[in-house]
């Protein structure tokens, strides 16, 4: 049976809950995702018109990711216990669901193969719990199950995987920046950048990789085919004050 009314547009960005605005991952596409409220939205940059709406949130969408692949979304909600729903970026349905017992939930990230899922939040103990996901089987209908855990003391705003290795992080946030690794017995172990007096009274926000992001310019490309170049492991990090390091 048809339905009756077929949404077509949703006006609305939600900012002031979530900042981020990704670009879809499939080649060929010019589309962005963006919130609106408890519904995340993907749109053609050049028709406007809206593809995908992804609906199953029952409060504001406070943060997503995108995974490498393509074929998966991960989006976020705050609550009692934070919701994370996992989606077939395709069919815009959602394969999988888990709880955090988390009230702040800062941000999730997608490891470079997508096999797993990064997620910060704020316990009831008010520390930085850092708990990632292996999500391999979701598509199989199996429940994502807890690869590792670690609880921090130091404030943490961004997570993001090493784009080369699954097993290594970096994360910012109020006067620090820190490098993770996963270890072989799951353990999360991190060791501090000294920032020395950079640190004081900084906010470090967000952080993103220079791996694979090489112009065609650097090699006298005529074609414009951009070139993946693996020596460039450089990590950018951008404070509230405007600078980037």
């Amino acid at each position: 049976m048809d339905p009756v009314l077929e949404l077509k547009h949703i006006i609305g960005y939600s900012p002031e809950k979530c900042l981020n605005i990704k670009w879809s991952r499939v080649p060929g596409e010019n589309i962005v995702l963006f919130t609106s409220g408890a519904t995340l939205i993907a749109m053609d940059v050049e028709t406007n018109e809206q593809k995908r709406f992804f609906f199953g949130h029952s409060a504001p969408i406070c943060c997503f990711d995108v995974a490498n692949h393509g074929g998966m979304v991960a989006s976020a909600q705050e609550g009692k216990n934070s919701i994370i729903r996992i989606w077939d970026y395709y069919t815009a349905r959602c394969i999988s669901m888990v709880t955090m017992p988390v009230t702040s939930l800062k941000c999730i990230a997608f490891s470079p193969d997508g096999r797993y899922l990064a997620c910060v939040g704020k316990d009831n103990k008010n520390k930085e719990m850092i708990t990632i996901w292996d999500i391999s089987k979701v598509h199989r209908g199996e429940i994502p199950e807890i690869a590792a855990r670690h609880t921090s003391v130091f404030n943490i705003l961004c997570l993001k995987f090493s784009p080369i290795d699954n097993c290594r992080l970096v994360s910012c946030g109020y006067q620090n920046i820190r490098f993770w690794r996963v270890s072989d017995t799951n353990n999360i172990r991190g060791s501090a950048v000294v920032l020395n007096h950079h640190a004081r009274q900084t906010y470090f926000t967000s952080l993103d990789f220079e791996w694979g992001a090489t112009s065609a310019a650097a090699y006298g490309s005529a074609n414009n085919v951009s070139r993946e170049n693996a020596s460039l492991k450089r990590c950018y990090v951008a404070s509230k004050h405007g600078m980037i390091y």
